[in-house]
């Protein structure tokens, strides 16, 4: 990279001495484009959309003691990250697809004490902050669920492929299960979100 910057200001004094001549400039413009692409693979920006097709986001938690999982079958998300100057998720979810593979729970969820999803057939996270943390980023933002509305934070893992990320939400901050478990006696309250997002 140093030899390159070199090479661009020695080019640059050379047409500035006013030669003119064609060669100089062709050299001057070839330079100009290596020095582009030798820049460092940190400044390109990511941006891409991501949706259950390729991607998932599932939940998780505990019913009388045993453990439970869902996913959503239905969700799409645009994705800006930084170095972009206004970087931004928006994700919107079908929550009517939440799925565990139990029939009970399954019938359950949609109901009006727990998804409502007659209601609220839509929830959308939006984030507000955006911050690279070395290669990952710290991410805040608002998650609307059964149209309620609350703070979320969580850090987005940058691997290789994929985009990862768990946060907890607290079932009982959206009205969740509020009306049959307000004590979180049967269904715990804290519900573990993750992501795995495929790079595209």
């Amino acid at each position: 990279m140093l030899e390159t910057q070199l090479k661009f200001k020695s080019a640059l004094k050379t047409r500035q001495q006013g030669d003119g001549g064609y060669l100089d400039s062709l050299s001057f413009l070839l330079l100009l484009v290596t020095a582009f692409i030798c820049m460092p693979s940190s400044f390109a920006q990511e941006k891409f959309s991501v949706s259950a097709k390729d991607s998932q986001v599932t939940f998780a938690g505990e019913h009388v003691g045993m453990q439970f999982s869902g996913i959503f079958d239905k969700w799409d998300a645009d994705i800006l990250l930084p170095p972009a100057a206004s970087p931004k998720i928006i994700a919107t979810f079908d929550v009517t697809s939440a799925k565990t593979g139990d029939s009970t729970y399954d019938s359950t969820l949609p109901e009006g004490d727990w998804f409502d999803v007659e209601n609220h057939p839509k929830s959308v996270f939006e984030s507000n902050q955006i911050v690279a943390k070395d290669k990952d980023y710290a991410v805040t933002g608002t998650l609307t669920l059964r149209g309620i509305s609350q703070p979320v934070s969580f850090l987005l893992k940058n691997n290789d492929t994929t985009l990862t990320a768990s946060f907890i939400i607290d079932r009982l901050a959206y009205s969740i299960g509020m009306e049959s478990d307000p004590d979180a006696e049967w269904v715990n309250k804290e519900i573990k979100m993750t992501l795995t997002l495929q790079k595209q």
